[in-house]
């Protein structure tokens, strides 16, 4: 129904107007979706600069946030055909239908994860890259509140493992990328500190050039 092409479009999200890129997965069937900049007023934090997106039109798209759409009760139908009156573009209509859809898996599969770990307190996933898999679909939502939660829960258990002797991250080195997508939530997210604490742990995890650069800025953005 939606074409793949379809340009990013905006959501009010917890650190301001996110725009949001539908990618098709046809090995699932379903399209995903990842945050690529977020508006607040007159700044763009732009989460990919390497697509070179100019930040007047990204300024303009969030400004096409809708706001005027009805209060929405998914168990009442009295309320759908309002829904359907107040969006000029039927397809936007199913765009947003098919991100709400999307959002509901990720906050399902984060409230699994997080009672895998309660089941087991103090303890870390022993499969490979199970902590990146975690948090990748935080981290494409831009859900910067539950990704600093995470990371307030992972990061001491995850300092605790790195610096056993003899520790190596997976080959795909899953523990420093999960480290990293992190720190970009919570640095955004309002906390510097667990946003360095995320960088010293990816170090610790494995050093390579990437995290090395992202070790030295920690300390001039933490202040």
């Amino acid at each position: 129904m939606l074409d793949a092409e379809i340009p990013e479009f905006p959501v009010r999200g917890e650190t301001g107007i996110d725009l949001f890129q539908r990618l098709e997965d046809p090995s699932q069937r379903r399209a995903r979706f990842r945050c690529v900049a977020t508006v607040q007023g007159d700044t763009v934090i732009d989460h990919q600069p390497e697509a070179r997106r100019p930040a007047e039109r990204l300024r303009a798209l969030a400004g096409t946030l809708p706001v005027a759409l009805p209060a929405l009760s998914l168990a009442d139908s009295r309320d759908w055909a309002g829904l359907a009156q107040a969006t000029p573009d039927p397809l936007a209509l199913f765009l947003y239908l098919e991100f709400l859809r999307a959002w509901q898996v990720v906050e399902f599969a984060a409230r699994r994860f997080d009672r895998q770990l309660d089941q087991a307190p103090g303890t870390l996933p022993d499969a490979p890259g199970a902590l990146a898999g975690a948090v990748a679909p935080l981290f494409d939502m831009n859900r910067t509140g539950r990704g600093m939660a995470l990371a307030r829960r992972l990061v001491p258990l995850l300092r605790q493992a790195v610096a056993t002797p003899g520790y190596r991250d997976d080959r795909a080195g899953g523990t420093g990328y999960a480290l990293r997508m992190l720190e970009d939530l919570s640095l955004p997210g309002g906390d510097p500190q667990l946003a360095l604490a995320c960088f010293e742990t990816a170090v610790g995890a494995g050093d390579n050039p990437f995290r090395r650069r992202k070790a030295i800025e920690a300390p001039r953005i933490a202040g």
